[in-house]
């Protein structure tokens, strides 16, 4: 796995270093001369890992730094055939240390999915309307995630537009409430919600289930015996919404994708 963090940090560590090198040419005769140059934004091999080393593991490192090289961020200077040698930043380097983060075309080729993106699966309906815009606006947009849903027009659009969006969301979060009421005066959610569930996991999704109190648990139990879920009720949902960003930023974190400021 190549991470955006460490390339960052790599980035960062060579920026502002400088490697001298001193060089004594035609040693023990009377023409001995001793030259020295300076190369900015160059650090030696070693001074690079030994950082490096005490936070991440060494495949992740090496992984990074060749990204770095073939993106041409990330160079050599070599001082003779046999070295030494040190790895230098190139403009394009500088300039992504400098501003601290990738440019976009570059930062594409580091994920399959879009690493701040939340796939919300939730009833289409009035009574859930201010539940969503919550989740969009006052939880996941604040903490720099974006929002997506299946809503599309026309039946085949819509399904193939669903299953785009979801497969390229890192996130899945699914909004179980009430819909029809049980004879034991319990309530089921949709189906189709469980069928979004079943099509996250095809697609290697970690579903996080919002659930609603009074959901009977024949429907809901299972799920929550395979899936992280949060339940939640009308009254209380702004302060265990919040739960949601915090969890979403453990996965970031714990994949060493950096933290939206």
């Amino acid at each position: 796995m190549v991470s955006e963090k460490i390339c960052l940090e790599i980035l960062r560590l060579v920026l502002g270093k400088d490697v001298m090198m001193t060089r004594t040419g035609s040693p023990g005769t009377k023409d001995e001369k001793v030259s020295t140059s300076v190369t900015e934004n160059a650090i030696m091999e070693s001074d690079l890992y030994r950082p490096l080393l005490a936070m991440y593991d060494l495949n992740n490192i090496e992984a990074a730094i060749r990204w770095l090289q073939l993106g041409k961020f990330l160079g050599r200077t070599e001082w003779g055939l046999r070295g030494p040698w040190a790895f230098t930043l190139t403009e394009k380097g500088v300039r992504a240390a400098k501003e601290g983060r990738f440019p976009d075309e570059d930062r594409k080729l580091l994920y399959q999915v879009e690493p701040y993106q939340v796939f919300i699966a939730h009833q289409f309906n009035t009574d859930d309307e201010e539940l969503v815009r919550y989740l969009r606006e006052d939880i996941l947009r604040p903490a720099g995630y974006a929002a997506v849903d299946g809503r599309a027009e026309g039946l085949e659009e819509f399904r193939q537009a669903i299953l785009n969006k979801m497969s390229r969301a890192r996130f899945f979060l699914c909004l179980l409430t009430r819909r029809s009421e049980l004879v034991t005066g319990t309530f089921v959610s949709s189906v189709w919600l469980y069928q979004e569930i079943g099509a996250a996991m095809a697609f290697g999704k970690k579903p996080l289930l919002l659930v609603e109190e009074g959901i009977d648990p024949h429907f809901v139990g299972e799920l929550q015996k395979t899936y992280e879920h949060i339940e939640f009720t009308r009254s209380n949902h702004p302060r265990v919404f919040k739960r949601v960003v915090e969890r979403f930023n453990a996965d970031i974190e714990a994949d060493l994708i950096p933290l939206l400021k």
